[in-house]
């Protein structure tokens, strides 16, 4: 159905709702196949006393074709002989009349009426009438506050004469009821807009478009990072900041507006739609609507988009430091691994039979380095000596080593996002947000 967007002004002062194919799909003559012609004008015991109650063969015929279509539609129509499909007609004629050469001939007025008036009672509705006009204007503006597009009103508007078992109105009717409620919807919240918006948000709002220097602003604004790059989160930073007291403002005035957040979201899709120069033509408090729950719904994706490169570039430390780690505790493993029978051979000198006791040490050094070159006799001795280093000490070294990407990419980051945690009580958050006031003081940790 037409997405047409109702605030857009357009050549007709009438609300678009559907376009002309929906609009023919909705209120034009079913246009019957053989299978469906033969369903919907099978008629029951009824159906068919109804007719043949009308006041001669063309009256009956006409009646026919109502039945017919009411069952296919649930409305009525204008029924002429240039509309009325000639294969409509001539299946009932063949049916009905087989001995009554009947011609198809419009009905008076009355006649029209009455027969949809039995029609209607016949399969339990009654006809639209204008005692049920407010009770569908106050369904119209309750669901302007659900969604304000006019296809989706007029779908529950439709649904909710059909649970009623009410023949729909014109389309001009409803166009004129759909129009009105968005009309007033929009009204009611440029008021509340006016009332409960400050100067301070009033006037970063309008900072956003109001100089020729300041448009590229609100285009930058909508434009998303194309990566977890340090100039881009800077970037995406700096749209957060810029958004923070509009986002504050929508934060305490939107639930005041009672609007859903489907609407929320539509209003702020519309800052897409329009260009910087129809928000500037707009009236204030309309392009103020739009502009928050743009702000509203931008901040927080700006924040998931803080968030994700958060995660991203932890998960990369995180990666890169316990391959390092790992593979320096391999290859300390495999160098202890590959001295230990060598250092063996040394030390069995200690304890070698063939060696006197009176042999000058000298002699036995000579053959110490022999087995072991005095470089890597004295790195493996020292080894040997000393407590194996972990592999968790291992990863703190390069952590340690990594300190500048922390300091890079992601000390801005946590200093930009919110944290909270569950318990309050949590540790890591109370280090986490002792860091971030140490930060906030420009000190080192």
């Amino acid at each position: 159905m037409s997405t047409e967007h109702p605030t857009r002004a357009g050549p007709s002062k009438r609300l678009t709702v559907l376009s002309q194919a929906e609009r023919l799909a909705l209120y034009g003559l079913p246009d019957f196949d053989a299978f469906q012609r033969a369903e919907y004008f099978a008629l029951t015991g009824p159906e068919r006393a109804l007719a043949e109650r009308r006041r001669g063969s063309a009256a009956q015929l006409h009646c026919m074709l109502q039945i017919g279509y009411f069952k296919a539609k649930r409305a009525f129509f204008s029924l002429s002989a240039p509309t009325v499909p000639a294969e409509d007609v001539a299946f009932l004629v063949e049916r009905y009349f087989p001995a009554d050469p009947v011609t198809f001939r419009p009905v008076t007025a009355y006649e029209q009426y009455s027969q949809r008036t039995e029609i209607a009672k016949l399969f339990g509705y009654r006809l639209w009438s204008a005692t049920d006009l407010p009770a569908l204007i106050e369904a119209a503006a309750s669901l302007a506050r659900r969604d304000v597009t006019p296809v989706f009103v007029l779908i529950e508007l439709l649904a909710f004469l059909s649970a009623g078992k009410i023949i729909r109105p014109g389309y001009t009717t409803l166009q004129s009821i759909i129009g009105a409620a968005l009309a007033a919807e929009r009204q009611r919240l440029e008021r509340l807009i006016e009332v409960g918006l400050d100067a301070a948000p009033r006037a970063a709002l309008r900072n956003l478009f109001a100089r020729d220097d300041t448009l590229s602003e609100l285009a930058a604004l909508k434009q998303d990072a194309r990566n977890f790059g340090y100039r881009m989160m800077t970037a995406e930073r700096r749209k957060r900041e810029t958004l923070a007291p509009m986002h504050h403002a929508a934060k305490n005035l939107l639930p005041q507006l009672s609007i859903s957040q489907q609407n929320i979201e539509y209003y702020a899709g519309l800052v897409h739609y329009y260009t910087v120069y129809d928000l500037r033509r707009m009236r204030p408090a309309q392009s103020h609507l739009y502009l928050l729950c743009y702000a509203w719904q931008r901040y927080r994706q700006l924040g998931d988009n803080l968030i994700e490169a958060f995660e991203h570039h932890l998960r990369q430390v995180q990666q890169q430091t316990k391959e390092t780690s790992e593979t320096a505790f391999a290859q300390a493993r495999a160098k202890r691994q590959q001295d230990a029978p060598r250092v063996g051979r040394v030390l069995l000198l200690y304890v070698d039979e063939t060696v006197a006791d009176g042999t000058p040490f000298g002699a036995v050094r000579n053959q110490a380095f022999a087995i072991l070159p005095r470089d890597a006799l004295l790195t493996a001795g020292q080894r040997l000596s000393e407590r194996p280093i972990s592999q968790l000490e291992l990863r703190w070294q390069a952590i340690d080593r990594a300190a500048a990407r922390f300091k890079q990419n992601l000390r801005p980051l946590a200093m930009a996002l919110e944290f909270s945690a569950d318990p309050a009580t949590s540790p890591w958050h109370a280090a986490l947000c002792w860091m971030r006031e140490t930060f906030a003081r420009q000190q080192r940790l």
